[in-house]
């Protein structure tokens, strides 16, 4: 899975990108084994806002289940975590739904 950063109004390490493509890929594998390597390409937006925080946005297009998820939290790991916990129930309800067909 690869994960493309974008970064707004902040500068996010090296490490901290690694930490993260790390929580996703062992999360989200499951679930997207069965799909091709280049289908497995997310966007994660993460925008510093002034005083409420941080706002993480993660989008992923996939056959028939697109998730599309924003976050907005005081903690930057919180929410990160936070969104990868809601990506996983999505692609999970997405691909429970297609089983039935």
């Amino acid at each position: 899975m690869k994960i493309i950063f974008n970064e707004q109004k902040l500068k996010i390490s090296d490490r901290l990108k690694q930490k993260i493509e790390v929580k996703f890929e062992k999360s989200l594998e499951k679930y997207l084994k069965h799909y091709q390597d280049d289908l497995k390409i997310a966007s994660l937006s993460i925008e510093k806002i002034t005083r409420s925080g941080y706002q993480v946005k993660f989008d992923m297009n996939l056959p028939a289940c697109p998730v599309n998820i924003s976050e907005t939290g005081k903690v930057l790991l919180d929410t990160i975590v936070s969104v990868k916990d809601k990506a996983k129930r999505t692609i999970r309800k997405n691909l429970e739904k297609l089983k039935k067909y």
